[in-house]
């Protein structure tokens, strides 16, 4: 994992290689994970993956659309681990499905 340093509240935010490699093939500005991890209003578990989930609105290619960023936090530092735009029906899916479980934001 390569780090990028900034704070949240004393955490460390991070991209993982894996998120970087989305960025370049899916054509994502740099900074847009962490706007979207920063300031979601919805968050979930996903119980697939066992990871967490941050979906906010972004302008991503042309259009406003929700964007969801999986990440892992451990307390100290937070990895943020791949980013995708969802699809309209895809995050009523995944919560239909219970896929994805709403969690509440921890705040430190």
């Amino acid at each position: 994992m390569t780090e990028r340093g900034t704070t949240e509240k004393r955490r460390r935010i991070q991209y993982a290689d894996h998120l970087r490699l989305r960025l370049t093939l899916r054509k994502i500005p740099e900074q847009l994970p962490r706007k979207i991890y920063q300031r979601a209003k919805e968050r979930f578990f996903d119980t697939v993956t066992h990871h967490r989930v941050a979906v906010a609105r972004a302008h991503y290619a042309g259009k406003i659309r929700e964007m969801a960023v999986s990440f892992e936090d451990n307390g100290e530092t937070v990895t943020l681990i791949t980013i995708h735009p969802l699809k309209e029906q895809q995050k009523t899916n995944r919560i239909n499905a219970r896929k994805w479980v709403p969690y509440e934001k921890k705040e430190t």
